[in-house]
């Protein structure tokens, strides 16, 4: 699977995610290259999306996962890639599948999905080949924090460091607060190894990740995404859309269907 590339015609403006709180012209700027930031009429915007706050909190550090632990001391609930699964820019994993998860940062319902689906998911991937996953950062608000958590996202895509931010993103979620800032972002992307931590910060505080950003969106229209999170699995027998599952089990029936 080809994951949309970032368009090069954009001016190199680079922004910090303080900035664009600040900066009226560039909350203008970046709505205008997203195409707004809501979803299509009838779309559902998740309530639990957190609303900045003038003065950011210290850096919270990341909340313990709840769930048990296993032998190799992760958490059942921990979306790191299991051995044998590699990762390409937003994807994981290879197969005759394309998975696609739509998440939404700043949404309670996509970080709990995030944490205990993905896991799972991924592990019958690695196990059966079943295909590749891929993430969507989705906007669903014009939350801030999800906008900037989205960029960010992508920005460590470009290291396919991808999925290791984005479990770190939803674990500094859970702390609550303006969570997205760039202290908070510089301490995470300490913490992921191999990351490339001053390239990371100028790469997710500018405005060259808004064009996948709004492709995504495009993109998820056209599936007919109408709530996060969701889940689009494409084969050589059909596709079908998953959203809000329950557990992976509904997910995996639908690769089954369209293999």
């Amino acid at each position: 699977m080809v994951v949309p590339g970032c368009h090069s015609g954009y001016p190199a403006m680079r922004h910090s995610s303080r900035v664009l709180r600040s900066s009226s012209l560039s909350r203008a700027v970046l709505i205008a290259l997203l195409g707004g930031l809501s979803l299509a009429p009838g779309a559902i915007a998740d309530d639990t999306a957190l609303k900045p706050v003038p003065v950011p909190p210290p850096v919270a550090e990341p909340v313990a996962s709840s769930g048990p632990e296993g032998r190799d001391g992760r958490t059942s609930d921990d979306p790191a890639l299991p051995s044998g699964v590699s990762s390409s820019g937003l994807s994981a994993g290879a197969g005759s599948v394309d998975i696609r998860e739509y998440v939404d940062m700043s949404s309670a319902a996509c970080g709990k999905s995030h944490q205990r689906i993905v896991p799972t998911l991924l592990r019958r991937v690695a196990a059966e080949g079943l295909g590749s996953v891929s993430l969507r950062p989705l906007i669903t608000s014009r939350d801030m924090n999800s906008t900037e958590a989205g960029t960010a996202i992508i920005a460590a895509g470009l290291q396919d460091k991808a999925w290791e931010l984005t479990a770190a993103l939803f674990r500094a979620r859970g702390a609550g607060g303006d969570w997205v800032n760039p202290a908070v972002l510089r301490s995470i992307a300490k913490g992921v190894g191999g990351l490339r931590v001053t390239k990371f910060m100028r790469d997710a505080g500018g405005i060259d990740m808004y064009p996948q950003l709004s492709a995504i969106k495009q993109e998820a229209r056209a599936a007919g995404i109408t709530v996060t999170p969701a889940f689009v699995v494409r084969g050589p027998s059909g596709s079908k859309v998953v959203t809000r599952p329950s557990d992976a089990s509904q997910v995996i029936a639908a690769i089954k269907s369209v293999q």
